[in-house]
């Protein structure tokens, strides 16, 4: 009964700190959704190459009450896109679209900018720069290009 008791105490505190953990995360985890970045502001960038030194990115919308992801970025033609992959099931991209203002942190930088949903891009074309910095896309380079992606051309923040 005592080891009970002992099981039951550590269940529940464990329960406690990660529900507090939650009520005060900040920048996001892997796939765990996260609320305001963390990190010193910058001026938008005039060039976002330097976005192929890093993986994956973070970024942020709703700017009442923020909400931030971790995602991929990579450049096509000289503007920095994100995709989200089923777009449609994903809460950030429906905010975005909303609300245009994110913020996005780069590594330990943040920058203030806007997102713009685009549809009028060929898949193909755009695929083949992200391929260019993640292998596993170039590996899929000749299959159809999934489904329900939503794709944002970043850009400076109006306003």
């Amino acid at each position: 009964m005592k080891i009970l008791r002992v099981i039951g105490s550590v269940v529940g505190l464990v329960v406690v700190v990660a529900g507090l953990a939650w009520l005060f995360r900040g920048d996001p985890m892997g796939p765990v959704a996260g609320r305001q970045l963390s990190g010193a502001e910058f001026a938008y960038p005039a060039d976002w190459g330097f976005t192929d030194e890093h993986f994956t990115i973070a970024v942020e919308s709703r700017p009442e009450d923020p909400h931030s992801v971790t995602t991929i970025c990579f450049v096509h033609e000289g503007e920095l896109y994100v995709p989200a992959q089923s777009g449609t099931e994903k809460k950030w991209t429906h905010y975005v679209v909303e609300d245009p203002r994110v913020r996005l942190k780069v590594g330990d930088r943040v920058y203030p900018a806007s997102a713009v949903r685009v549809t009028d891009l060929e898949p193909r074309a755009v695929l083949a720069s992200a391929a260019k910095k993640y292998e596993r896309m170039a590996e899929r380079m000749d299959e159809d290009p999934p489904g329900d992606i939503w794709l944002f051309r970043i850009g400076p923040r109006k306003g």
